[in-house]
């Protein structure tokens, strides 16, 4: 039986939380001190500054002086004030990339401004809980509920009704005061979450908001050596081969070396045992975006079962999407750039943190 839990202590001026699986970390989220991971998640007015209309887009004027990109919306022209929301992290030499569509993201309930439409986590699969569920909106006493997207998450599964309508009320009544009242300057309206609101809607097993945090608790679980391991490419598997990622401009390369296990079935050993441990290098690492995977010497008719592997080991948080196989024989992935790098500056904020 697995056990999970969750370790918060200080970092910085904010928190550093760790999900722990087994012993081992599964997940870690930081307060690092750098402007591009506050983005994320806030909620801006935008001025619109230049419309592309052979790129169906928009330039945006954003607070402290960004820039950034909507795709879409012929109606928008040049002064238009809009709410926006960036969705994923952009690289550092692109303009941000932008939606209209503001979602308002509880731990049970997502409200969307723009699709309105009920929808469910694609692990909510049983009828009778789905129609158990809607019940709970169709005696919801507030005339709101007809202007916005609705999506159940996953975890209303094993939730009780109080806890999903609770939730409702708090997204509801985030999405009033934003529409609610006219802004006509670019400024910032909502900030971005911070670890700690992150980790509590992301991880199930995270129940309480005000956790308290201890300064130490992620020695007993040796976390920032875990995480200092990380500025390694190279990730070695417990059979003997190993893993190397790279990060690009366009893609996450990885290669899965057999090292001298050559034999195909030692092979198929080592490629499940290296697709098991790819969510969470990614995971861990921050990285998104399109990830092309090389596999050690593999039988097509295995394909199948590297791809089970790969989602059964991922968190339905990491939104990992299997985009098929190449004519070489590689893997090829996508996962939502919504997490933030972990760079060198990052690693030298840890280094500085266990120093003080």
């Amino acid at each position: 039986m697995s056990t999970e839990i969750v370790l918060a202590e200080p970092f910085f001026e904010g928190n550093a939380l760790a999900l722990i699986k087994n012993g081992r970390i599964e997940d870690f989220i930081a307060d690092f001190r750098n402007p591009e991971n506050q983005l994320v998640g806030a909620i801006f007015v935008g001025e619109v500054d230049r419309v592309s209309r052979e790129l169906n887009s928009s330039f945006i004027k954003l607070p402290n002086e960004k820039t950034g990109f909507l795709k879409g919306n012929k109606q928008l022209k040049s002064g238009d004030k809009i709410v926006l929301q960036p969705t994923n992290f952009t690289p550092i030499d692109k303009a941000i990339v932008v939606t209209q569509n503001i979602s308002f993201k509880g731990k049970y309930i997502i409200i969307t401004s723009k699709n309105k439409r009920i929808s469910f986590s694609k692990n909510i699969k049983g009828k009778e809980t789905k129609l158990e569920l809607l019940s709970l909106i169709e005696n919801f006493a507030d005339s709101r509920i007809k202007d916005v997207g609705i999506i159940f998450r996953s975890i209303c599964i094993k939730s009780s009704s109080e806890k999903i309508l609770k939730d409702l009320k708090e997204q509801l009544r985030r999405y009033k005061d934003i529409f609610d009242n006219k802004n006509d300057s670019i400024c910032q309206l909502v900030k971005a979450p911070n670890a700690l609101q992150k980790a509590y809607i992301e991880w199930d097993k995270f129940d309480d908001p005000d956790i308290i945090t201890v300064k130490g608790c992620f020695d007993n679980f040796s976390v920032w050596e875990q995480i200092l391991a990380l500025r390694s490419e190279i990730v070695d598997l417990p059979s003997g081969g190993n893993l190397i990622i790279e990060k690009t401009q366009a893609f996450i390369a990885i290669d899965i070396n057999t090292s001298k296990n050559s034999s195909l079935n030692s092979a198929l050993s080592i490629n499940i045992e290296a697709v098991k441990e790819i969510p969470r290098q990614l995971r861990l690492r921050g990285l998104g975006g399109k990830i092309i995977i090389e596999l050690g010497p593999l039988s097509k008719k295995y394909r199948k079962k590297i791809e089970e592997t790969l989602i059964l080991n991922s968190l339905s948080s990491d939104k990992l999407r299997i985009a098929g196989w190449t004519n070489l024989g590689n893997l090829e992935l996508e996962k939502p750039r919504d997490r933030f790098f972990l760079s060198n500056n990052e690693f030298k904020q840890i280094e500085k943190n266990l120093l003080e």
